[in-house]
């Protein structure tokens, strides 16, 4: 039987926090508000946290990692907290991998992948192709041409061209797949110290029982039109019932 606190903690967190279809931007900038004001005085470790983790040895010399936060247990709000480092990221090995990049590159595609078949938590150009970890995230079928749906008769009778980024997603959230996080808040862009320290809030992200111990993070690197896989790392549940830490 639950806890009386925890059953009343989890309807107020519930009531403020849960993100909804169509919302509009005052109410996420509410939202973001109040998550802002408990962050100082409330104890995230009862609530659902993925961590995203990318191991240098393993990641092409990425490190750091990418944390979802969720505002409550049913909620579809995230603080998505960005921390990675790519100065030990050796240009040449991307070069090789694909020659479309032909200089350092500063930029970085991000998306939640569906299958994770490597034996470490992080990996690295082959380890993150589609065999390996799949495509985006996709359960509404906005179909993108990354969707894990790409190519189904679903998405073939798609009258509209896919056109997910920050504007329109704001407007409309149906627009993007669920996992295509660089077309919601833009891609990751390295400052001077080749670091991406960064946080969004996401008042539509993919409610946690969504989540699967296959779900990964990919970071693409933008060579001009071409976008290779360069790392990757698959998500640990690490805070919240049925965590690990």
């Amino acid at each position: 039987m639950l806890r009386c606190y925890g059953f009343f903690a989890s309807w107020t967190l519930f009531t403020l926090w849960t993100g909804y279809i169509g919302a509009k931007v005052s109410d996420r900038n509410e939202q973001v508000h109040r998550f802002n004001n408990q962050s100082a005085t409330y104890n995230f470790s009862k609530l659902p946290a993925y961590t995203y983790t990318f191991e240098p040895k393993y990641s092409a010399g990425v490190s750091g990692s990418i944390n979802v936060q969720y505002g409550g247990p049913f909620s579809t709000f995230a603080a998505i907290s960005i921390d990675l480092d790519f100065s030990k990221v050796n240009s040449n090995r991307i070069t090789a991998f694909n020659d479309n990049c032909t200089e350092e590159v500063s930029v970085f595609q991000w998306h939640i992948h569906v299958k994770w078949l490597n034996k470490y938590d992080s990996g690295s150009f082959k380890q993150c192709d589609m065999a390996m970890t799949g495509n985006h995230y996709d359960p509404l079928k906005a179909c993108g041409p990354n969707s894990e749906f790409a190519g189904t008769s679903e998405c073939a009778l798609k009258i509209r061209p896919y056109a997910c980024n920050p504007n329109n997603y704001r407007n409309d959230p149906l627009v993007c797949e669920k996992g295509d996080l660089s077309g919601k808040f833009g891609d990751l862009k390295l400052d001077k110290k080749k670091q991406v320290i960064r946080r969004f809030y996401d008042i539509n992200y993919p409610l946690p029982p969504e989540n699967t111990p296959m779900w990964n993070m990919i970071l693409h690197g933008v060579c001009g039109k071409a976008t290779p896989r360069i790392a990757c790392a698959v998500g640990r549940q690490t805070s919240g019932r049925g965590s690990t830490t």
